[in-house]
């Protein structure tokens, strides 16, 4: 994982999240419409431990296990975070746990700081049990298009017709994902520039020429948030992607939001 996020205040983040907040509590209400009991949940990249602790209120009979990169940011959730759970540094690509042992696993917004999607992936689906459910939100790549052609290093944004083939490709069994647009605007540019900087967007080092503002003032930031989920199969079962083709539910596919 290529993590921007070592030198960045736990606590400025957490300030500066608000995207992160919302886009987490959209996945999770998405588990309303799954009938999933889970005994054991792997929650990857747990940051400041907002969806820790949403993940604990939906599931408060269950083992968690939240999982960060970062020790500061893991401390920083530890001290908020509910104190049922139980809390591990270590890679996001390279996980401490058995094999077909967990019932669910949870990223909000992680994969575009992945360096090898695949592997990740493949970890992710080595320690779920058999019928076990992947639960993932991720930025696509039309996130941000407003600093296209400005000089700044965005994270991995994947489509999300791709990353429907790269969980068939791994093995996991009846992909769906749809898609939603959020926009942030900023009076400011210098306030626009630090919470990118504070969120992982953009380095400390990175700036950018000025952008343009709109009719009201203000200007805005567009980002493209891809919602999935998939389960693995049972131990009998192969997958395979029909055809060559992934298929995806059309619904709220282009759907707006702002907040």
């Amino acid at each position: 994982m290529k993590s921007r996020f070592e030198h960045i205040s736990p606590a400025d983040y957490d300030l500066a999240a608000v995207l992160v907040r919302e886009v987490g509590e959209q996945m999770l209400a998405r588990l309303d419409l799954v009938a999933l009991k889970p005994r054991r949940i792997v929650e990857v990249g747990c940051g400041a431990g907002h969806c820790t602790r949403l993940l604990q209120k939906r599931y408060p009979a269950a083992e968690l296990l939240a999982i960060d990169d970062s020790l500061r940011m893991l401390a920083y959730a530890k001290a908020s975070g509910p104190p049922q759970a139980n809390w591990l540094c270590t890679s996001l690509d390279k996980l401490p746990v058995e094999d077909h042992s967990i019932d669910l696993i949870v990223g909000n917004l992680v994969l575009p700081w992945c360096i090898d999607l695949m592997k990740l992936l493949q970890e992710w689906r080595r320690i779920l049990r058999p019928e076990g459910l992947l639960m993932f939100s991720s930025f696509g790549p039309d996130t941000l298009h407003e600093l296209h052609g400005q000089a700044v290093q965005l994270p991995h944004l994947v489509d999300m017709h791709n990353l429907g083939d790269a969980l068939v490709q791994v093995g996991f069994a009846d992909p769906v994902l749809d898609m939603d647009y959020f926009t942030l605007t900023y009076k400011e540019q210098q306030q626009l520039q630090e919470e990118l900087q504070l969120t992982g967007f953009i380095s400390g080092q990175e700036v950018f020429g000025p952008l343009k503002k709109n009719l009201t003032g203000v200007i805005s930031l567009t980002y493209e948030i891809v919602y999935g989920h998939a389960w693995k199969p049972e131990m009998s079962k192969n997958v395979v992607a029909e055809g060559g083709v992934v298929k995806f539910p059309l619904a709220h596919l282009r759907g707006r939001r702002a907040i």
